[in-house]
């Protein structure tokens, strides 16, 4: 089989209604580009999404399907795509259509004129997603600058373009819930943004709302650092400091002036505080303990359930 030059990853999820469409533009915008592949890894869709990518896969030599046997989430889906692809680059994109298909030779170009680059990212002039979204991934961003040391003139998108030797390392880790943006990040500084489109939904309405994006924070933050059980271990000390200086206080009245610790409110609500304070750090070490429970007893990263197969000559 002649080596491929592009593959093209795409997670999708409840998207069989405008997936001809997508891949249609894609078929355009790649004819200027040699040899490429476009795999589609259903995640377990609850619609008609993998029959729609059978009959793609059927109509147009270019696609390989992949269907999954159970719903792992976008992450996990584009690395399944990832590991599975040919190309010697690798790009990822969305099946929204948020990602225009057009942007595709912006990644590619930029790409051929600086080879020693890891990833290059489009970085969306202009957002279409809600002000809540928005401001969800601001604070995203700075929690990744603070915990990854990440470049603050780096913006990281699932519009991106690797080498396929930078992004099979990426599945190297061998973590029960993989974050693409922080892997990448923690891996390379040799990343580029370039200026593309960014096109509002046309149909559908995105799987990550307010819930799951502070989930996927959150679980940003306990995959990369155990900075939240310090902050709660320095807490623990300096009230524990606190508690133990007023206590002496008090002692010293009593043993002065016989004066007895005044004050049940104060009493209530200062043991109120610091209950809370245990049950809360008692909370974050048990994310943790979950954390590690599920990638020792976790169900695989995923599993195949059907594949197309590579059609490339």
């Amino acid at each position: 089989m002649s080596e491929l030059n592009y593959s093209i990853v795409i997670p999708c999820y409840a998207s069989g209604a405008w997936m001809e469409e997508l891949v249609q533009r894609i078929e355009a915008a790649m004819k200027p580009f040699q040899s490429f592949e476009l795999i589609l890894v259903n995640d377990k869709s609850p619609d008609d999404t993998w029959n729609t990518i059978q009959k793609l896969a059927h109509a147009y030599p270019f696609v390989r399907g992949i269907d999954l046997l159970y719903n792992v989430g976008q992450f996990r889906a584009t690395l399944c795509g990832i590991e599975n692809a040919s190309g010697k680059f690798i790009i990822t994109m969305d099946d929204d259509l948020q990602h225009p298909p057009e942007e595709l030779a912006k990644l590619i170009k930029t790409m051929s004129s600086n080879p020693s680059i890891d990833c290059i990212m489009g970085e969306y002039l202009s957002k279409k997603h809600d002000p809540l979204r928005n401001l969800g991934s601001y604070l995203v961003r700075e929690i990744m600058n603070f915990l990854y040391g990440k470049p603050r003139n780096v913006v990281t998108t699932s519009f991106r373009i690797m080498p396929a030797s930078f992004a099979k390392s990426l599945c190297l880790y061998r973590i029960a819930s993989p974050q693409l943006g922080p892997l990448i990040i923690s891996l390379t500084k040799k990343i580029k943004n370039i200026p593309v489109e960014h096109n509002a939904r046309k149909r559908g309405k995105s799987g990550y709302g307010m819930f799951r994006c502070v989930s996927e924070t959150l679980r940003s933050v306990i995959n990369a650092s155990v900075l939240p059980l310090r902050l709660f271990s320095g807490l623990g000390f300096c009230t524990a400091l606190i508690a133990f200086a007023i206590s002496l206080f008090f002692f010293i009245r009593w043993c002065m002036k016989g004066v007895g610790v005044a004050g049940f409110t104060s009493l209530i609500l200062t043991i109120s505080f610091f209950s809370g304070m245990m049950l809360a750090g008692i909370g974050i070490l048990g994310e943790y303990i979950g954390r590690i429970i599920q990638e020792i007893t976790g169900l695989p990263r995923y599993q195949i359930r059907v594949d197309t197969g590579a059609k490339h000559d």
